[in-house]
């Protein structure tokens, strides 16, 4: 059921709440493109994380894709065409139909047919994480000026979260390599113990 405008910046609220919430990285990934779905009525979506030089699309986590629709359409993108346009011009982009689009190179066989398009940045420590792709709007023929808004709103929300759960993961693994070190002082002082009791019954 579409979202009315009224109650998008309530939605919005409550995105930026449900994101924080989440801890594993993971699970952010997949809610910001559940959620960038919900609000903006969109059919289909998907989160592009980019390769660490921020060339192309090393991860592609999307939503309204059937895994055997997935399997039928093969490898996922790696960043052509109006996907790549994200990765070259930092900022959100709204096409309303993307086989009319010059900078388009079209889709793989088997892929659900698509039109309306659009997408925008997720930032995360200073730098582009990746990109929301968004597609078919539900409920009209393209993609509007508030679901753009709306969408970089969520994006930065989005940015906040995966920063917070990068960070979850850091200090999880610092404690993980603090309990390590822990252990084998442990084991460390109880063989001095055991060394220095059998000298002295020496």
């Amino acid at each position: 059921m579409p979202i009315a405008p009224s109650q998008r910046d309530h939605a919005l609220i409550e995105a930026g709440m449900i994101l924080a919430s989440e801890l594993s990285l993971d699970a952010v990934l997949q809610r910001i493109v559940e959620l960038a779905v919900e609000i903006t009525d969109a059919r289909y979506g998907a989160l592009g994380v980019l390769t660490p030089d921020r060339r192309a699309i090393e991860e592609f986590i999307t939503v309204g894709v059937t895994p055997e629709e997935r399997a039928a359409i093969g490898d996922p993108p790696v960043g052509h065409g109006v996907l790549g346009l994200l990765i070259e011009e930092i900022g959100p982009l709204r096409i309303p139909n993307i086989g009319a689009d010059p900078r388009s190179v079209g889709f793989p066989p088997n892929h659900p047919p698509m039109r309306s398009f659009l997408g925008a940045p997720v930032v995360s420590r200073g730098t582009v994480f990746g990109n929301i792709y968004l597609t078919e709007k539900r409920e009209a023929s393209g993609f509007s000026e508030e679901d753009e808004s709306a969408l970089t709103v969520l994006a930065s929300q989005a940015g906040i979260a995966i920063e917070n759960a990068r960070l979850y993961a850091e200090i999880q693994r610092q404690q993980r390599e603090l309990q390590r070190l822990s252990v084998l002082e442990d084991r460390e002082r109880i063989a001095k113990e055991l060394h220095d009791g059998v000298i002295q019954s020496l």
